[in-house]
């Protein structure tokens, strides 16, 4: 038994990798298991757990969610060293 689950580190490197992005985008990349309606519980669960932050974007007129990796969420990925420890 993980004490991770292996999927939420999954969408953790994803942010770290890419950047912010909204819950549809992660989903549409093939790097997550996730269906898109069930993304939204598990980036929820990760910002309650401070993991990730949520930031609301303006594009092409419209807001956006946007989620992004915490300082806690890179140091989850460096104790697990999915990440490496520069930059």
């Amino acid at each position: 038994m993980a004490l991770v689950d292996e999927r939420k580190v999954d969408v953790l490197v994803y942010l770290h990798e890419n950047g912010p992005d909204t819950g549809y985008s992660i989903v549409a990349s093939d790097d997550v298991e996730y269906t898109k309606g069930y993304i939204y519980d598990v980036l929820g669960e990760l910002e309650d757990e401070g993991m990730i932050e949520v930031a609301d974007r303006e594009s092409k007129g419209r807001k956006r969610v946007t989620y992004q990796l915490t300082e806690n969420g890179t140091l989850l990925l460096r104790a697990l060293d999915r990440v490496s420890s520069e930059g």
